[in-house]
């Protein structure tokens, strides 16, 4: 208030030199910006590492649960993580619709001793991320989650503070016990600009010399991919552009080794409606230009994940116009060639979800090396699929 006082009656004295000023600045600023974060990666991919568990050991084993949901009527957009003890703890939002104000942030823990999820409750409310962030929040969106190099649960969520989706920033909190606690929660700085239209759906991954890997996209002016690069801290620091255009969105990335990795986008473009693959031979500094699959996509998210001495699973909607066939996909020539090994939902004749709506997937392999699958099951409740190795081989 003080510095609009000052100026008071000398505006154009005084403001025109200061916005001249920063103007010739911008490309300076845009430019090292760029340069900072388009930088070469020093370290390759850190693949996932599970148990590999011989099928032979172990009787095939499929089970199916609704996750609780006494608070909201709407729910969508599931993540986890494993966490001490074998348990698995899942991260979803959900209020009255998707965009509402009343939107909050969900977390629920699953025991494998008794094999039930604890009660819901809230991580991030709009209020407590409007308080801490100190800006105005208009709603919440997708959570993610996944661990940095000291252990620690990282959860990035979206938050939208003007317009629609294409006006979404990126936020992290993070939790040192489990996520029992968590770190007030701060915006990623991702662009030079406003920092607006960066928003996540894929799991993050880790790199070699520490840093994390965080997937992300844009919905503003385009629709594209990015690998952001952040380090022990959560900052930003290189970014590499993982397509171009207007239809590709939510990469999902999956390395097989340190310089080895695919990746997987949702199509928003001209039919044939096919999910986006894009490869990479050089620890992320590269990608080949994206390439559509024979697998339909109906403009929504996938998961993947590559199982421990395994095939690449892929969990999608089967379909050109709907999301109502989830399926699993199985790929033993990391992603080149695609078998359907199951239909989770869309079955004929089998009961399913008032709205017959089943997306978002996300889907894990934990220690034990079990199958984790969580999605949106009707937009009331998020449904979670476990199974092992011996039943998948069974699929054949």
């Amino acid at each position: 208030m003080a510095s609009a006082a000052s100026s008071e009656g000398t505006g154009v004295a005084v403001g025109w030199p200061r916005w001249v000023s920063l103007i010739a600045l911008a490309p300076v600023f845009v430019g090292l910006y760029v340069r900072v974060l388009s930088a070469p990666s020093p370290g390759g991919f850190v693949p996932a590492q599970a148990a590999a568990r011989a099928a032979s050991l172990a009787e095939p084993f499929y089970g199916e649960q609704l996750l609780p949901n006494n608070t909201t009527r709407s729910v969508h957009s599931a993540a986890a993580a494993e966490i001490s003890g074998g348990r698995l703890r899942a991260f979803w939002y959900g209020g009255s619709r998707e965009g509402a104000a009343d939107v909050a942030i969900y977390t629920s823990v699953h025991s494998p001793l008794d094999g039930t999820w604890s009660p819901e409750r809230i991580v991030i409310s709009r209020e407590f991320a409007q308080r801490h962030l100190q800006r105005y929040v208009r709603k919440l969106g997708n959570p993610v989650v996944g661990r940095d190099r000291s252990g620690r649960l990282c959860l990035f969520f979206v938050s939208v503070s003007l317009g629609g989706w294409a006006g979404s920033a990126v936020n992290l909190t993070v939790s040192e016990d489990e996520g029992e606690t968590w770190s007030p929660p701060r915006r990623l700085i991702a662009s030079p600009f406003f920092n607006i239209s960066t928003l996540v759906k894929g799991a993050p991954l880790r790199f070699s010399d520490g840093t994390m890997g965080l997937p992300v996209y844009h919905e503003l002016l385009g629709k594209f991919g990015e690998l952001l690069r952040l380090d022990a801290e959560g900052h930003a620091i290189r970014k590499t552009r993982l397509s171009w255009g207007q239809s590709s969105l939510q990469p999902v990335i999956v390395p097989r080794s340190e310089k080895e990795a695919v990746g997987f986008m949702r199509h928003a473009g001209d039919p044939p409606n096919r999910i986006l693959i894009v490869r990479t031979a050089d620890g992320g500094v590269h990608w080949s230009p994206t390439a559509k699959t024979v697998l339909p996509n109906p403009n929504a998210a996938i998961g993947s994940v590559l199982l421990a001495d395994g095939p690449l699973l892929l969990a999608f909607n089967n379909a050109e116009e709907n999301r109502e066939d989830l399926s699993l996909a199985l790929s033993t020539d990391f992603g080149k060639t695609w078998r359907i090994a199951h239909r989770f939902e869309g079955v004929s004749g089998s009961p399913g979800a008032p709205v017959p709506e089943y997306s978002y997937p996300w889907i894990m392999q934990d220690q034990a090396g079990d199958v984790h699958l969580l999605y949106t099951w009707g937009r009331t409740r998020i449904k979670h699929v476990r199974f092992n190795r011996a039943w998948l081989e069974s699929r054949r």
